[in-house]
């Protein structure tokens, strides 16, 4: 029985078999406009960080200058209204002083000051709001004795208005010049006071009440003597001031 034979397989030719195609390359073209307004995700969300941290000193510029108009508008708008009205001070004078509880025989007292104050309005075409803390303080020598306030009130244009202003203190140490003057408003019947006020006031020009809050402060000095039992005020002295707030 003849051997079978089998078929050999050559291995240059296995080798020589083709294989699969080769990789290439791909070039992918991308319109232009997709690029620019399709950015990545991760770009996104850093433009979007980077427009907020921009946005935010812009708006503390915007409103920085904001307030800076205003304060330039309102100080033109104060300029001119002083500039074309010349509003003036009401103008105060001391009408009476009546004091009690007051004793040069002790190194303290509570003493008890009415003072009738008189304030002329002479502004034609202005009219003037009393405001609150408002301060009238009576002073001896060196020493504040009282301290009171004046009421709330509306002065017409042209007008005069009498003011009473209640004042007490409480504990008042006596130095040594305020000492020989109480002896001397007993022995003599006479002592020299300074009162002072400063007063917060508003204007209002016709129907329009002006919002400018204006300081007024008045010092007058006055000899209180007592005649026939009451007490008159016989020398005064005042000097006025104001300033815009």
């Amino acid at each position: 029985m003849a051997d079978r034979v089998h078929p050999t397989v050559n291995p240059d030719s296995a080798s020589n078999n083709p294989k699969g195609p080769p990789s290439a390359t791909y070039v992918i073209q991308i319109p232009k406009d997709q690029v620019y307004r399709i950015p990545p995700p991760e770009n996104a969300a850093r433009f979007n960080l980077y427009t907020r941290h921009n946005q935010r000193p812009s708006s503390c510029r915007r409103f920085l200058c904001f307030i800076l108009l205003l304060l330039f508008l309102s100080a033109i708008t104060s300029a001119l209204f002083f500039l074309i009205l010349q509003p003036d001070l009401p103008r105060y004078s001391i009408l009476a002083v009546s004091i009690s509880r007051i004793k040069s025989n002790t190194t303290s007292i509570s003493p008890q000051l009415n003072v009738t104050i008189r304030a002329e309005n002479h502004n034609k075409k202005i009219g003037i709001y009393y405001e609150k803390n408002s301060i009238v303080s009576v002073s001896l020598s060196d020493v504040m004795l009282c301290e009171g306030a004046l009421p709330l009130l509306y002065q017409p244009p042209s007008n005069v208005t009498v003011i009473a202003v209640k004042m007490k203190g409480s504990g008042i140490r006596l130095s040594s010049s305020t000492g020989k003057a109480l002896k001397d408003w007993e022995k003599e019947g006479r002592v020299r006071l300074k009162v002072d006020v400063r007063a917060p006031i508003e204007m209002k020009l016709y129907w329009m009440k002006v919002r400018w809050r204006i300081r007024g402060k008045v010092t007058c000095k006055i000899l209180v003597k007592k005649v026939m039992g009451k007490t008159k005020v016989m020398e005064e002295k005042c000097d006025h001031s104001m300033k815009l707030w």
